[in-house]
């Protein structure tokens, strides 16, 4: 009790410092910010907030404002290193690849399910939002059937994604066996801006042979056995052969993170060489925090300094960097064909404004932008020249490119990209061309006031 009075009797002569610590915390603020190197923006943002309230940007920022995770990248050289023991690069050959794109969602939800049941070993899966409704119940009660058949199970499930996933929902999976882990939840933070770290993955691996990416999470919004108002558009990929090796090991680095686990635990996981099953050629790309560099966004870069014909983007949000945007800008320039496919209005509202001018910059320039008219359409592609396709849960904005886990994979086959661009061209039958009334709008005073605000926050979001 003393020695709490004598602090307090002291608190008029340490004054001085507060102004210091108001310094000491806005130059840390402009450091993280600078050092996360996502845009001008992002960093004018937080001298903004620094210079309002120094002491609780530092905070939020430590929190949220990370962009590299030493930790995971160390498991994830573990992994790869075990990994490049056991296998050569022409792993990623001899896959068969399987577009789940109908409307509904049915096709992907079949797929899991028939997977599911015929799976003997092992099934794995990743994923952003499990929802506790009818379906989040069939897939959790159909996992919970093969762990009681003595498959191993484990799910992952993001820490913020999963926030509204009651409890209750994983219980027959985990009484019956199976594992379910959190990755990366907001509390405890698991390091220094550790909370912007979201792990958007979508994987489900089967038997280590088989696997499932692309951009549905497992909720009614995503698939269905009907048609339902509330459905998104989107796609999924089947790959079956090696190129399931590369996705489980992305997998395991993820759950050692999540269960604290060393990857040599899994060393007879990383050791199974899946069968050849087909002649596509694919390459997993891993993209976030515990990458060197930021393999997505440079892909994506190279894709469009070799381009000669045509770049095809759909994607639910589009807020590039500038170093993306002013290539496919110059790439219109340059009379290369440029079609962006999105939402006429996405589930992220303050996206869609901030989206609009770089869109307005895009169709001035010459390039056509499709809003899909039937819905939110959610599915994530890049094509370019008919020749290479990526595909996968990555968005194409900010948060995607620089902040979260992502994956993809690198097409080149051309049977497998006419397959793509068949889903192109089904989605493009539901979508009305970039509207003069739209651009007219978008060019009140109003209208560039929010996409102002909303292009400053678009890399929290």
């Amino acid at each position: 009790m003393q020695g709490t009075l004598l602090v307090l009797d002291r608190l008029p002569e340490l004054a001085f410092l507060l102004p210091w610590v108001n310094y000491a915390c806005t130059a840390f603020v402009i450091y993280r910010a600078a050092w996360a190197r996502v845009t001008g923006f992002y960093i004018l943002f937080w001298i903004a907030i620094a210079l309002l309230i120094p002491k609780s940007a530092a905070v939020i920022l430590l929190i949220w404002g990370g962009r590299k995770y030493t930790q995971l990248a160390r498991n994830k050289r573990e992994v790869n290193a075990v990994a490049k023991k056991l296998t050569s690069d022409s792993e990623i050959r001899g896959n068969q690849f399987t577009v789940l794109g109908d409307e509904d969602g049915k096709m992907m939800l079949e797929t899991l399910l028939r997977e599911i049941r015929l799976a003997q070993k092992r099934i794995h899966i990743e994923t952003y939002i499990l929802k506790a409704d009818a379906i989040g119940r069939e897939i959790i009660s159909a996992l919970a059937q093969r762990a009681r058949a003595g498959v191993e199970v484990r799910l992952l499930l993001d820490g913020v994604g999963s926030l509204g996933t009651p409890r209750f929902l994983c219980q027959p999976l985990i009484k019956a066996g199976g594992e379910v882990a959190t990755f990366n939840p907001v509390l405890p933070m698991q390091g220094k801006g550790s909370a912007n770290w979201r792990n958007h993955r979508k994987i489900a691996l089967f038997d280590g042979q088989i696997a499932v990416i692309g951009g549905q999470n497992i909720s009614l919004n995503y698939l269905g056995y009907k048609p339902s108002n509330r459905r998104y558009r989107d796609c999924s990929f089947l790959i079956d052969g090696p190129a399931a090796g590369a996705l489980e090991r992305v997998f395991i680095a993820d759950w050692c993170q999540a269960t604290h686990r060393e990857p040599k635990q899994f060393l007879e996981i990383l050791r199974h060489q899946p069968q050849h099953n087909g002649t596509t050629q694919i390459k997993i790309i891993s993209s976030g925090p515990d990458c060197v560099g930021d393999p997505l966004w440079e892909t994506y870069i190279k894709l469009i300094e070799d381009a000669e014909k045509s770049i095809t983007i759909m994607t639910p949000y589009f807020v590039p960097d500038r170093t993306l945007f002013r290539l496919l800008l110059s790439a219109a320039q340059k009379k290369i064909k440029v079609k962006i496919i999105l939402p006429r209005r996405s589930d992220h509202r303050l996206l869609d404004f901030a989206r609009r001018w770089y869109l307005r910059k895009l169709k001035e320039a010459g390039s056509q932008i499709l809003f899909y008219k039937s819905g939110v359409l959610h599915a994530k592609l890049f094509m370019t020249d008919d020749e290479t396709a990526i595909v996968g849960s990555a968005n194409l904005d900010m948060r995607s490119l620089f902040f979260n886990y992502e994956i993809a994979a690198c097409i080149n086959h051309l049977e497998s990209l006419d397959n793509i661009g068949d889903f192109i061209t089904s989605v493009e039958r539901e979508c009305s061309p970039y509207s003069e009334d739209i651009y007219k709008k978008s060019r009140t005073w109003r209208g560039q006031a929010l996409e102002a605000v909303s292009k400053l926050v678009a890399p929290l979001l």
